[in-house]
């Protein structure tokens, strides 16, 4: 028996987002992080990965970020203003990753989704940063492969102490 109806079968790994799954990918995104759900802002479906059940219900999303921008269009308004950007890199960026349940693999699915991309668009890997106060999110990472690239006090004021991880396309 499983727990839910889409364990029995793998969860479809798109990007880009297909119009008709990008509103519920960003309402699921921004229930997770914030952010603004229209305005000059919004969302890239160009720079997401979205997990979607045979019945193209979103079970996760993905945003990614490079020097051309992310998933969620910054808009010029107080939080641009406040950012502090991490260190240049030349990885793909994950700029965001929430499922609607944990457990399943989804994550898992859409890191290797975003591996595929990052190759693709010739990037030399995946980069996560992720805040020191969250620890599932930093020992998801370390389990897919990731390793520290360093640490400082990067993103939000309020945010604290980020972990800049990192892997390489290949294994």
């Amino acid at each position: 028996m499983t727990r839910n109806p889409w364990q029995a079968e793998p969860a479809r790994i798109l990007g880009p987002i297909p119009p008709q799954a990008l509103p519920e990918a960003a309402r699921l995104w921004r229930a997770h992080f914030g952010g603004r759900p229209t305005g000059r802002g919004g969302y890239d479906p160009t720079r997401g990965l979205v997990a979607l059940d045979r019945r193209d219900r979103v079970l996760g999303v993905m945003g990614l970020r490079d020097a051309q921008g992310g998933f969620w269009r910054q808009d010029g308004g107080w939080r641009d203003w406040l950012y502090r950007p991490a260190p240049p890199t030349g990885d793909l960026v994950i700029d965001g990753i929430t499922v609607i349940d944990r457990r399943m693999g989804l994550g898992r699915a859409l890191v290797q989704g975003a591996l595929a991309l990052a190759g693709q668009g010739g990037f030399a890997g995946l980069r996560a940063e992720v805040r020191s106060s969250n620890p599932g999110a930093l020992d998801f990472y370390r389990a897919l492969g990731f390793g520290l690239e360093c640490r400082g006090r990067y993103g939000l004021p309020w945010w604290g102490q980020v972990h800049v991880l990192h892997r390489d396309i290949a294994p």
